[in-house]
């Protein structure tokens, strides 16, 4: 019997592959510079300049967005521009109303139940605002890897190297140093910070962009552009001694948390995972702020 030749799934295979790099490459740096402005240098900004950077980046994608309905030459790219416009529509609401938390508890930010509740109320504005606009814009659960996948496969993965990352947490100097009599009334503000925050970061940084990526440069290249965009994102923070080196793990990181949610089709492996790798660093946070 003959065989009729099946189109591949996607545009990727038909894309010569020197365009399908600098595509990469664009994809790259425009993740790169929504991150840098919207979360990077964000604090160094003033807050007029917040406004007006945001403002302009939700215009523009918006606009792309809409441009691009039906047949349209940047039809192709119109899941990207949603991706961008909830990347920045999001982590807006955080940055600017992110302070709900701490004011209706009548906390600060210098004791472990205020560092947790700022994370918290901030991841639940960015997450409530990126569902609220896929909503909108016809987009399902599905899309941000919000879903079932290889639930037991992801679970399994996440939790060991959760658990990995928990006990080497627990073995640096300064955590040992803390003591498990004041670490132990700390644990569940510990567990409230790792979560919000590898939810809405796994959610944002990669939930947003695999799934959207992909159709265009290809599984891997997907991949390494989120981590890309991801590891920079973090070049401002003052906990680590060696920046180059923290970018670098960073990197290695998120490549692996990219790999895990595309094997597993949903983001819950690789936000058990990303809490772990949290544990490493808020835990001596918490000593060195004196949050004890």
């Amino acid at each position: 019997m003959a065989t009729v030749a099946q189109s591949p799934p996607s545009g990727t295979m038909r894309q010569p592959r020197l365009a399908r790099f600098g595509l990469f490459v664009f994809l790259t740096f425009a993740g790169f510079l929504i991150f840098a402005v919207t979360m990077t240098f964000a604090p160094f900004l003033p807050l007029w300049g917040n406004y007006a950077v945001r403002a302009g980046f939700l215009v523009i994608f918006a606009g792309l967005w809409w441009v691009a309905r039906g047949e349209h030459r940047i039809s192709p790219y119109r899941p990207v521009f949603f991706a961008y416009f909830g990347a920045v529509l999001g982590p807006s609401l955080g940055f600017f109303f992110g302070d709900w938390g701490l004011r209706l508890f009548c906390l600060t930010i210098h004791i472990p139940a205020g560092i947790a509740v700022t994370k918290f109320s901030q991841a639940l504005l960015t997450v409530i605002g990126i569902l609220a606009i896929a909503r909108l814009g016809g987009e399902n659960l599905a899309s941000l890897y919000i879903r079932k996948g290889r639930l037991i496969l992801g679970l399994s993965v996440g939790l060991i190297a959760f658990a990995t990352c928990a006990v080497l947490a627990f073995q640096q100097p300064a955590v040992k140093g803390l003591g498990m009599a004041k670490l132990a009334p700390m644990m569940p503000w510990i567990l409230l910070f790792v979560a919000s925050n590898a939810l809405m970061e796994e959610l944002v940084f990669r939930g947003l962009f695999l799934g959207r990526y992909e159709p265009l440069v290809g599984k891997w290249l997907a991949i390494l552009s989120t981590a890309l965009a991801f590891a920079p994102a973090h070049m401002q923070v003052s906990y680590a001694p060696d920046i180059v080196g923290f970018i670098a793990v960073t990197l290695v990181l998120a490549v692996a948390w990219g790999w895990l949610m595309h094997k597993t089709g949903s983001l819950w492996g690789s936000a058990l995972f990303h809490a772990g790798a949290d544990l490493l660093i808020i835990l001596p946070i918490f000593r060195t702020l004196g949050a004890a």
